[in-house]
């Protein structure tokens, strides 16, 4: 049944770990004005109007998200087997924890390691947990098909 409402479900979670990859999720402003730029590839620093370089490299947070969006996507096409889909989708729940995780993470070692000025989310931030939301959502939605099945199995 991939027109049901799970299949919509998952798109949302691969958009919006789609989006999660292009944006910056965080920042920080230290008192001399140098500024670190937190993407799910790499924590940039830079000062104001000057070139960026490469505070750290964030492999986890990118693998995590990659392979979330991926997991997803590919968990719409398993509309006939919905056992397969709802373990898919419980390990997605675990890794988009996961992800959120490492996130807080490096933010907070980042943050209290350097003398912060001002600290800021920013709105990708809230994006792995909608993502969270969305996959909880096609969760009990794949569960409720099932129970379903099962009841018209049962009357035969």
């Amino acid at each position: 049944m991939i027109q049901r409402v799970q299949s919509v479900y998952l798109l949302l979670v691969t958009v919006l770990m789609s989006f999660f990859l292009v944006r910056p999720y965080a920042l920080i402003t230290h008192k001399d004005g140098r500024i670190l730029n937190f993407r799910p590839h790499k924590i940039e620093y830079s000062l104001a109007g000057e070139n960026t370089s490469v505070y750290k490299k964030t492999i986890p947070i990118i693998i995590l998200v990659l392979i979330t969006g991926l997991l997803s996507l590919t968990n719409i096409f398993l509309f006939q087997h919905r056992i397969m889909q709802m373990r898919i989708c419980l390990l997605s729940g675990v890794l988009i924890v996961l992800l959120l995780i490492i996130m807080i993470i490096h933010y907070s070692s980042a943050m209290h390691t350097l003398d912060t000025f001002h600290h800021t989310w920013r709105l990708t931030a809230v994006f792995p947990i909608l993502a969270l939301v969305m996959n909880v959502m096609a969760y009990r939605s794949i569960q409720h098909d099932e129970m379903l099945v099962n009841s018209y199995n049962r009357m035969r």
